[in-house]
């Protein structure tokens, strides 16, 4: 994995966390801006997925089981999306809760797959 790219989906995904639910706290629902934020995140995870396809292409193998992680590839690219479609559905602040489990499920699987790579708890 390339933990410069993994850190910054990390720390993206926990700040947005803490945005979404504080919007949550104050019965708000995500506004644009946090949509498009979360936009980028998903940029970021999609980088983050294309580059460690390429490295498994390239020959290189995570420590941990190769289909464990590229399960959790695949449940972190399509979690934002999902989240952000039944944020949009219910425009109240269970939306922005939504989007706060969303965001520290992205930033924990994150932390999973760098794990997996790694050989750590496997």
């Amino acid at each position: 994995m390339i933990d410069p790219l993994a850190t910054g989906v990390i720390v993206a995904a926990l700040v947005l966390a803490g945005v979404t639910a504080l919007l949550a706290l104050v019965n708000r629902s995500a506004g644009r801006a946090v949509l498009g934020v979360l936009g980028a995140v998903e940029v970021l995870v999609l980088a983050q997925t294309v580059a460690a396809v390429g490295l498994l292409v390239a020959g290189d193998r995570p420590a941990g089981s190769t289909v464990e992680f590229l399960g959790y590839h695949l449940a972190t690219v399509l979690v934002l999306p999902a989240g952000v479609a039944w944020s949009l559905s219910d425009r109240s602040r269970w939306g922005a809760g939504v989007l706060t489990v969303a965001c520290l499920s992205v930033a924990v699987m994150t932390v999973r797959m760098n794990q997996i790579w790694a050989g750590v708890g496997a």
